[in-house]
């Protein structure tokens, strides 16, 4: 071993040890080597780039590839430079350079096709992100990545596969059961799904959404609602951040019922109404403009207390929904029910209790997510929800509902995918208590 190489492995060692100023001094010391000067300099620029010194870095290991530019891992280490300072092309050919040297290395491709996605280069990118998938399916950043990109061209359904194969190469236990059996199902492996639910259910016995979830993955007969214990019990858990998580989830229901009251001329203060599964109070504001008294019911006591603190409300009830509205004797003008009907397969109990609760004019506003496969009213997806066909709203809505207002709209995202839906607003067609109302008299 030559001296040089001896000092450079000093240099290397002090690097390692994290003896940052002797490792750039010593560094420093062989840049004018004539042999070892250019590996020396792209050390220096690595070390500068650990420091948080990437322009200084950059200098240093432009002049290193310039010297010598068959070292694919100086290539992508210029491009980290480059990306650090916000120069894409340059770290877009950086990484080009490094990729083309040394093909077999993930993370190579995998930033490379970050960098192109983020400068609109998607096809390339795309490219980039698949090989990188190939060369290492076991991690799961290049299929997040493909998944935003896909997710932006409106590929969607290819968008949640590509997500669901990044969910099960995640590490071993850093998913909840949940998400990897959902993603089992996404990519119809549902036999998994199963097996896992069992086996999750096996280790909390009697465990309510263990219990509902295995059932959505179609291991056990599906119920016609979600069970109380699997609502209230999921509902309390995610009470504290709800309103962030549909935030988040680009959740339109509140937007679209302040959008629908607001055209339909009615008078401020003037209704008595009932928000039916009224969570944390999402449409409370929506309502209260134009309700003289507005109640919510709820399952979750966890939800009602996010709903109780928004101060909107009259009063709010801890209760099955389909339960309260049947021993109630009151009569309301308006019943909103915005997602919670996904909680509920089969809906003719409860719109029969709409039904009498709302007098005629009364005004029934609430929202689905849309069943696109023909053949059934009703299903149980493997989200643990619940979606409805068109034709069976149809049916439901020919007994004694007149729409004045029926939109197909994403409800939210899921996946980062937007969730088709439908939403409705329904006037009780007997009598014409409420037209008053409607007229803004």
């Amino acid at each position: 071993m030559t001296t040089s190489e001896r000092d450079l492995r000093d240099a290397q060692r002090l690097h390692l040890a994290g003896e940052a100023e002797a490792a750039e001094a010593a560094y420093r010391r062989l840049l004018d080597d004539a042999q070892l000067g250019h590996a020396a300099r792209h050390w220096l620029g690595f070390l500068l780039l650990q420091r948080d010194r990437p322009a200084e870095a950059k200098r240093e290991l432009a002049l290193a590839v310039a010297g010598e530019s068959g070292h694919a891992e100086w290539h992508f280490n210029l491009g980290m430079a480059c990306a650090r300072l916000g120069e894409a092309a340059e770290s877009i050919a950086a990484w080009r350079a490094a990729a083309a040297l040394d093909p077999g290395r993930y993370v190579y491709w995998s930033q490379l096709g970050a960098q192109l996605a983020r400068a609109g280069m998607d096809e390339e990118a795309e490219r980039a992100l698949r090989r990188a998938i190939s060369l290492d399916p076991g991690c799961p950043e290049a299929f997040y990545l493909l998944t935003e990109l896909l997710l932006r061209q409106g590929r969607y359904a290819e968008a949640r596969r590509c997500n669901a194969q990044g969910v099960l190469a995640e590490p071993a236990g850093r998913m909840d059961a949940i998400a990897v059996a959902q993603a089992l199902c996404e990519l119809d492996r549902f036999d998994e799904a199963k097996a896992l639910a069992r086996d999750w259910l096996a280790l909390r016995p009697g465990d309510p959404v263990a219990a509902h979830m295995l059932a959505a993955f179609g291991g056990a007969g599906a119920p016609q609602a979600c069970p109380d214990d699997y609502v209230s019990q999921a509902f309390d858990a995610a009470a504290a951040g709800f309103d962030r998580a549909l935030a988040r989830l680009r959740y339109l229901g509140p937007q679209w019922l302040a959008g629908c009251l607001a055209g339909r001329g009615l008078a401020e203060r003037s209704l008595r109404a009932l928000d039916v599964g009224c969570g944390t109070g999402l449409a409370g504001a929506a309502l209260r403009r134009y309700a003289r008294r507005l109640e919510g019911v709820d399952l979750s006591a966890g939800m009602l207390e996010q709903a109780q603190a928004k101060l909107v409300y009259d009063d709010l009830h801890q209760a099955d929904i389909l339960s309260h509205l049947r021993e109630r004797t009151d009569r309301w003008d308006l019943i909103a029910c915005m997602d919670t009907l996904p909680y509920i397969g089969r809906l003719e109990p409860l719109f029969e209790a709409f039904g009498a609760a709302l007098p005629a004019g009364g005004l029934l506003l609430f929202s689905t997510e849309r069943l696109e496969e023909a053949g059934e009213d009703f299903r149980l997806h493997h989200s643990g929800r619940y979606r409805h066909a068109a034709s069976y709203l149809d049916g439901l809505l020919a007994k004694g509902w007149r729409v004045l207002s029926r939109e197909r709209l994403p409800v939210r995202d899921e996946a980062g995918c937007p969730l088709e839906g439908e939403f409705v607003c329904a006037l009780r067609v007997e009598g014409d208590n409420i037209f008053n109302h409607l007229n803004g008299k």
